[in-house]
């Protein structure tokens, strides 16, 4: 497919442009530890739940707790990632930053993910791209689902013609229902056959929009 050129990059963050599921699951066992919970979650089982909401993940990773208890060891969660994450981080994807500097000259970029509130500002500090990046919104700041902060995000910066760049199947769902195009790499957690175009490394992503006309 020969894709008419965006006047915007919308990227997502876990899975697109960092692994940092080390981290999240260094916070999610300090958090359990702290609450007495002898839970102790493994990298793997965090991974298959990247890029969902955190209610959900929630459900997930602990069945047994109350609503009232899940509020509070979410906020605990939250407390002890908003500590860990600017120091620890995560590894950026190769081609990563480059690309980012890059394709700031040409479009206006975006992040838009289903994480926490401040999380986004946390990664791009980390990764050096703050300059770079023209606004973001997640999951954490409206509660809403990302095809609902697509449409919020185009409209709140008069976005003509966007496009979502993620890893997995549930991004290229909530595209679809933006009605934005979906940008798929392979490189990242998830997997999915349906999408507008797909690449197999963020370098590749980079030329393949700095070179569209």
């Amino acid at each position: 497919m020969i894709m008419t050129k965006p006047d915007a990059l919308v990227l997502d963050m876990d899975g697109t442009l960092w692994d940092a599921v080390d981290t999240y699951t260094l916070c999610w066992n300090k958090a359990f530890e702290e609450i007495g919970d002898s839970t102790v979650l493994k990298r793997e089982e965090l991974l298959k739940l990247m890029g969902i909401p955190i209610d959900e993940i929630m459900r997930v990773i602990t069945p047994g707790m109350t609503s009232e208890d899940r509020e509070k060891f979410v906020t605990r969660v939250h407390e002890i990632e908003a500590r860990e994450l600017p120091v620890r981080g995560g590894k950026l994807f190769d081609g990563v930053k480059a690309g980012i500097e890059k394709l700031s000259r040409i479009y206006r970029l975006f992040l838009l993910s289903n994480c926490e509130k401040g999380e986004l500002q946390i990664f791009a500090k980390f990764a050096e791209i703050e300059e770079w990046i023209s606004g973001s919104i997640s999951f954490g700041d409206t509660h809403l689902q990302k095809g609902e902060n697509m449409q919020l995000l185009q409209q709140r910066f008069q976005l003509k013609s966007p496009v979502y760049i993620g890893d997995t199947e549930g991004d290229g769902v909530q595209a679809r229902l933006a009605g934005w195009p979906f940008v798929f790499v392979r490189y990242g957690f998830g997997a999915t056959d349906r999408f507008d175009l797909a690449f197999d490394s963020f370098s590749e992503l980079t030329d393949y929009f700095m070179n569209l006309s």
